[in-house]
């Protein structure tokens, strides 16, 4: 309480306020002026607006809060199969993995028949550390703004950390960089191959074959052919463009794959249903550069980059969290301020060890 001053006019409003209402009651003048004293010091202490300012840092509070925001934000990540606690060793997650199973013979004639035994080798992934630039907020920011800044400082903060989290775990499910595969296969992208439109990717010009419905078809005749096909598990992730391209406002087709999202799936980021797949819709999901690489998300835009949706089994993907911390220095003596950083641990990453029950749909240039 070190840090309340009173306003001298707010002390004396409250005291005479107070003298009125007890001389009003009929309690003693001599009486009415010192217990007004006391009771008006409460009042002036509990309604000054900054003391919400000076209150300690509720950390479990914002770590909470961060988890949440991510997932609110991101809700294609609660579709991924969540990594188990007990996989996750420190900053490694293990995912079992099975070896090949043993022949069937017809008629087998051959006795006693060969002992077999499955040899399932772990594939493990590392947890990610995702930590924020430290902000810091001045005193007199804290002491004159008429609003609190320093909450209003870590919400943006949050939301960053949330944005960035997100977008590096969508381009790790497909191109970890570690183990035996460091990409996608190139037999699980498909090139798109409709009318030519404007280039749609960040700084990207000249012309692209569009986006087409019949993207969904194709991506569910692959997962089919590749046995990894899971009715009630399949997943589209769509940019801005490719929805505007294939679910046009004005189309009644449009109106009809929106109905047939329930309430509880909408709540969850759904927003069509095509073909078997739930369609959910971010700002962007890949970019690739002229080579046909993965492009990371802080590398600059070039003009000859292409965009990339996803279409993958939600069971064939998991993601793991980790611990989220709240790092403070409150009225630092150096920096005259407060000053804060969040740290959050993640990783996700394809379950099969060939990214079985994943596609990517990229944009074609036009010849």
């Amino acid at each position: 309480m070190k840090n309340l001053k009173l306003k001298p006019l707010d002390y004396l409003y409250n005291v005479l306020v107070l003298a009125l209402l007890f001389a009003c009651f009929g309690i003693n003048p001599v009486l009415a002026l010192p217990c007004a004293g006391v009771t008006g010091t409460v009042l002036s202490v509990a309604k000054m607006p900054k003391m919400a300012l000076f209150m300690p840092l509720q950390k479990t509070l914002w770590a909470t809060d961060i988890e949440k925001n991510l997932y609110a934000d991101n809700q294609f990540l609660k579709t991924f199969r969540q990594a188990d606690k007990a996989n996750i060793k420190g900053r490694t997650v293990t995912i079992p993995q099975a070896g090949k199973g043993g022949d069937v013979v017809k008629n087998r004639t051959v006795l006693p028949a060969t002992v077999k035994t499955r040899a399932d080798l772990p594939t493990s992934y590392e947890i990610a550390e995702y930590t924020s630039d430290p902000m810091r907020v001045s005193n007199a920011d804290q002491a004159e703004l008429s609003y609190d800044k320093r909450n209003d400082v870590m919400q943006d903060e949050r939301d960053n950390l949330a944005a960035d989290v997100a977008e590096d775990v969508l381009l790790t499910v497909v191109n970890p960089g570690v183990g035996t595969t460091t990409t996608i296969p190139a037999t699980s992208i498909l090139l798109t191959d409709g009318d030519a439109i404007a280039a749609t990717a960040p700084d990207a010009t000249g012309l692209r074959k569009g986006y087409r419905l019949k993207d969904f078809q194709r991506a569910r005749s692959f997962f089919i052919r590749q046995k990894s096909w899971v009715e009630g598990a399949m997943y589209a992730l769509i940019s801005g463009e490719a929805e505007a391209l294939m679910f046009p406002a004005e189309s009644t087709i449009t109106a009809t794959y929106m109905a047939a999202v329930t309430e509880d799936e909408r709540r969850n980021g759904v927003m069509y249903k095509v073909q078997g797949f739930k369609i959910m819709t971010r700002s962007s999901v890949y970019v690739f550069n002229n080579a046909g690489a993965f492009k990371p998300n802080a590398a600059a835009g070039a003009a000859t980059d292409d965009e990339g949706i996803l279409f993958y089994n939600g069971r064939n993907v998991e993601f793991a969290l980790g611990d989220i911390e709240i790092f403070e220095a409150e009225k630092d003596p150096t920096y005259y301020s407060d000053i804060f950083s969040f740290l959050v641990r993640a990783g996700a990453r394809a379950r099969r060890e060939l990214m079985e029950g994943l596609l990517i749909v990229k944009q074609a240039k036009t010849v």
